[in-house]
């Protein structure tokens, strides 16, 4: 019997993909105003950041465990006049990462679709499936590269004190199985549709 849980979830991948749409657009005329203006708008940026504590400047302790130190720590710079260019350059990030997250909800929708009619076990399916593993296993690998990218350039643009800047490929490990999972699922849905072309072929 079949639910209607396929349709809501093409029904949510279908508002997903206008949303996405509707913010891509936004940011592109976000930067051509940035772009018209000069940088001179009252615009902010926050960029990722990794830095080391200066020891002299905090104090750790523990009655149970004594003296301790922050080895690393992460959070956001935020800058009130970050340029065209930085502005640019982040969000050209963005829409690329809106545009990798447009084509996987694409992919989704229409593997609903197919769920929706009842057939599911398709070879385009198993290849969409195989196509949402390798972006989620790129998009992490993506992500680090370029938040290592904007962290240089933090690096080699600001000063500051009582703080180490510095960077390091620590890469999603999560996202990174997540990708696996969907590969290993779409070779099932590839002997899936192999199972189903030899039932069609014997009746």
């Amino acid at each position: 019997m079949q639910t209607r849980l396929p349709r809501l979830l093409r029904g949510f991948t279908t508002f997903a993909i206008a949303l996405l749409t509707v913010v891509a657009v936004a940011i592109v005329v976000f930067a051509a105003f940035l772009i018209g203006t000069d940088g001179s708008g009252s615009a902010e940026l926050r960029v990722p950041i990794q830095f080391t504590i200066d020891s002299d400047s905090y104090s750790l302790t523990s009655d149970s465990w004594g003296e301790g130190t922050l080895s690393s720590a992460s959070g956001e710079a935020n800058f009130e006049d970050p340029g065209v260019g930085l502005a640019v350059a982040a969000g050209a990030t963005i829409i690329a990462g809106l545009a990798v997250a447009f084509v996987a909800l694409i992919l989704l929708r229409r593997i609903f679709s197919t769920m929706i009619v009842g057939t599911p076990f398709l070879p385009e399916n198993a290849r969409r499936i195989r196509w949402l593993g390798y972006m989620a296993i790129g998009g992490a690998l993506a992500e680090q590269i370029i938040e290592i990218g904007l962290g240089m350039l933090v690096l080699n643009s600001v000063s500051s004190t009582g703080l180490e800047i510095d960077y390091h490929f620590n890469l999603n490990l999560a996202a990174v199985f997540v990708g696996l999972i969907i590969l290993a699922l779409a070779e099932v849905f590839r002997h899936g549709t192999s199972l189903q072309t030899d039932a069609d072929l014997t009746v």
